[in-house]
């Protein structure tokens, strides 16, 4: 392949190095552009930089048209099927923000194991100057994330202005997010908290919840719960999280002996084999934040995905 140079012009000053090739080589998803970058294939201004450099005008952007190949693995492309049409996923878009509704089986963003086919592609193909906001090149304009078994709602910023501002807005406990989860057994009370510290487990690929007369291991976290509806052999709940741990619905319930039906992450041994669920039971139902620009209050509601009340059919009859 011919190597390829760019003149940046004074109209595309300012714009991310990554952000402007996406453009330049529309055949290419922005994550494997990253990798170029990375990798040192690209240079500008003859010297190799980072996926976050802004560029000037007058600056010299080239690629040598080559890929970096590992002699000791060949990479296979795992294909993860069509991606939903981005558009359909959109409860509300205003100029500073989007809320939508992810639906299962979607990853936010890339990770080791998965470089494209991420909701982060639909958000640069939708409006590629989302691409600059944030504080992470690779979850441009995410701030809070989803599971990529978890449905549900989600605000993603459009602005730096309302990144920031939605930022404090999580991290000051203001944004209310309400779940709806179908477990394994029963919880203890009708309605409770759970505050076990969240700690990366030492044995398991997964988060663990650790008791708090337990050593202060891992980070405080709080879910409160208020039950729905019993059944013999599993509970369905509402679910609040005030603080946003990583997994942290799916490690405290687990840690509560009631997993979530459908995790096989959080799986636990001795729960029913003869539970089949179409899915990971968990949705984000509700969502509520200010709005960062005009300070009205926006909230948001779903109905419970069709398989719920499927499996609470199910439930009823047993």
């Amino acid at each position: 392949m011919e190597p390829q140079v760019w003149l940046i012009s004074p109209d595309q000053q300012d714009e991310r190095l990554d952000v402007f090739l996406t453009s330049m080589l529309p055949e290419r998803t922005r994550s494997s552009i990253q990798k170029l970058i990375k990798d040192e294939r690209v240079t500008v201004n003859g010297k190799p930089v980072s996926v976050h450099r802004f560029l000037k005008n007058g600056d010299k952007v080239a690629w040598n048209g080559q890929e970096k190949i590992s002699k000791a693995k060949i990479s296979v492309k795992v294909e993860t099927g069509p991606l939903p049409d981005f558009n359909d996923m959109i409860i509300e878009e205003t100029a500073d923000w989007i809320v939508i509704n992810k639906p299962t089986g979607l990853m936010v963003h890339p990770d080791d194991g998965q470089k494209t086919g991420t909701l982060i592609d639909l958000l640069m193909a939708h409006d590629p100057k989302i691409g600059k906001i944030g504080e992470d090149p690779e979850r441009p304009g995410i701030i809070s994330r989803l599971d990529r078994e978890v449905s549900g709602l989600m605000v993603i910023a459009k602005t730096q202005h309302a990144f920031d501002e939605l930022k404090k807005q999580f991290s000051g406990r203001t944004v209310r997010k309400s779940y709806l989860a179908f477990c394994y057994g029963n919880l203890p009370l009708e309605e409770g908290e759970i505050k076990f510290r969240i700690a990366r487990s030492t044995t398991q690929p997964r988060m663990a919840a650790r008791p708090e007369n337990e050593k202060k291991e891992g980070k405080a976290a709080w879910t409160h719960y208020i039950v729905r509806e019993h059944f013999k052999s599993a509970t369905l709940a509402d679910i609040e999280i005030l603080s946003g741990r990583q997994h942290q619905i799916r490690a405290h319930l687990h840690a509560m002996q009631t997993p979530v039906i459908g995790d096989q992450l959080y799986a636990i041994e001795n729960t029913k084999r003869n539970i089949q669920a179409p899915r990971l039971m968990l949705q984000s139902i509700a969502l509520e934040f200010d709005d960062p620009t005009t300070g009205e209050r926006k909230k948001f509601k779903l109905d419970p995905d069709p398989a719920f009340e499927t499996m609470a059919e199910e439930f009823r009859r047993s």
